[in-house]
């Protein structure tokens, strides 16, 4: 994957390298003149030369390339791309011109730069290892005037031929000449086949659940410069909470998720409003909106609080997990201040912590536990009261701050009115109990389908109801269930 050929290939950076090129091959030539290693043959054209050659027909092709290639060094002066009239008789490579006099097309002078070069994987069979055969490097030294020398005219050579480049890039010219390390800051389009990649081989990993890889493409991509870790932290909160569980080194969601939101906090010294191409709310949040990673971490840490795991043993709350605690005191700094005071989701995941601590503290009560009695009773009472009262409280500015925001609010409350309950022994779990004795006591009474429709004795009722006294329309009549036949024959 990092073996494609991301080469950056702009336009200040072509220009940068062919003057560095060209600059030492100039000053190659300027020191070869100057020790005397150039071949005298090969010469720019003189008025003398030119003669000698046009009248000599020894050979009509050659000279007529010479005349050529005056022709074109006449022009490149007439441009100004050549240099000046003391130097055009100095000694100049045979094709060392910018343009090739042949061909007439731009020379290449970083091939140039390395055709000077002895490739050793083209020698290497012929090294001599024999150090009777070793003779001494040959080291000469030329004076500081002369060094000077040579960087002043390789300098006006190469400046000749590039006036009208840009300031950027002369300015890198310039420190390259002074031996100062240049830092070139790689383009945005050099990276950019790495996130494409990268990209791809974490998505595809994920859908196909294999976590092991989609950790190693996460964990690359956000250490790549430019990448923003708050627009993939939905990847590797689902990364982390597939391998978590598996593996110890590797933190939980809820470590990532709190580690973000304690790094990136939502108030920021710019506009972030003013950038159309980002989403401020999943991203990093705004001053009006909550950011969606600080909410998802508040929901994992109440899951974690809510477990049976980890009780707490030294906490005012026993028998409650010590990470309810630090949520509630770390949720009731963060509704101070904007953009979580506003923020009705966040009311509720407030509310929703003193319903659990409500629900542990007053089970309690619930297990008819004897040790369980006097002042800490008292004190038990007074605590799952207030938290109850809280809760309440947070409900309502979670109703207040926001109408888009439901829930079932109706149901709450019932739970908290039971909580309420358990304190003095009228929970709604004896209620059951209590329905099914009143039911085995009403299974011995006949029911109303065993009763016979005809005269039914009541002994006992006889002494009380008197059989000849008068009803209530003025009747005596006997008292009798249904009709009989003989009577109404009658």
């Amino acid at each position: 994957m990092f073996e494609l050929p991301t080469v950056q290939n702009s336009k200040r950076i072509r220009t940068t390298r062919k003057l560095r090129y060209q600059y030492i091959n100039a000053l190659h030539r300027e020191h070869a003149k100057l020790q005397g290693q150039l071949n005298p043959g090969i010469a720019l054209p003189t008025p003398e030369n030119s003669a000698a050659e046009e009248s000599s027909d020894a050979d009509a092709q050659r000279a007529s390339s010479i005349v050529r290639k005056r022709r074109k060094r006449r022009l490149l002066g007439v441009l100004g791309c050549a240099d000046s009239d003391s130097e055009l008789s100095d000694l100049e490579p045979q094709n060392g011109g910018y343009l090739d006099a042949e061909t007439g097309s731009h020379y290449d002078s970083e091939k140039e730069f390395f055709s000077r070069h002895e490739k050793p994987q083209e020698s290497f069979e012929l090294w001599k290892t024999d150090q009777h055969l070793a003779t001494p490097i040959v080291s000469r030294t030329i004076s500081y005037a002369d060094c000077r020398q040579i960087e002043k005219n390789a300098h006006r050579r190469t400046m000749a031929k590039n006036t009208h480049i840009p300031r950027t890039t002369q300015f890198q010219y310039s420190a390259m000449r002074n031996g100062s390390e240049v830092y070139i800051p790689p383009s945005p389009a050099y990276h950019s086949i790495h996130y494409r990649q990268l990209s791809e081989l974490l998505q595809t990993s994920i859908l196909h659940r294999k976590w092991e890889n989609a950790y190693r493409c996460f964990s690359i991509l956000i250490r790549l410069p430019g990448v923003d870790i708050r627009g993939l932290w939905g990847a590797g909160a689902a990364i982390l909470d597939a391998l978590s569980p598996s593996t110890k080194d590797i933190g939980s969601t809820t470590d990532f998720l709190g580690w973000l939101s304690s790094i990136y906090t939502s108030r920021s010294n710019f506009n972030q409003s003013m950038n159309l191409s980002l989403d401020p709310v999943f991203r990093s949040g705004s001053k009006t909106h909550s950011a969606k990673f600080v909410i998802t971490w508040l929901w994992e840490s109440l899951f974690e609080a809510c477990s049976d795991g980890n009780p707490s043993s030294n906490n005012s709350y026993d028998g409650i997990n010590s990470r309810l605690p630090k949520l509630m005191e770390k949720i009731s700094e963060m509704v101070l201040t904007p953009p979580y005071m506003e923020d009705p989701e966040v009311w509720f995941i407030y509310a929703l912590c003193y319903l659990v601590c409500a629900d542990q503290l007053s089970d309690r009560f619930s297990s008819q536990n004897d040790a369980f009695s006097g002042l800490e009773k008292d004190i038990a009472r007074n605590q799952v009261t207030q938290n109850i009262t809280n809760a309440h409280n947070c409900l309502k500015n979670c109703l207040d701050k926001g109408d888009c925001f439901k829930f079932p609010h109706r149901f709450l409350q019932e739970q908290l009115s039971a909580f309420e309950k358990r304190l003095y022994g009228t929970t709604s779990d004896s209620r059951p109990s209590e329905e099914t004795k009143s039911f085995e006591n009403s299974s011995s009474e006949p029911s109303a389908s065993d009763l016979d429709t005809q005269e039914f004795p009541v002994p006992e009722l006889s002494s009380i109801f008197n059989e000849e006294e008068e009803d209530f329309f003025g009747r005596s009549e006997r008292v009798h269930f249904g009709f009989d036949s003989e009577e109404s024959s009658s």
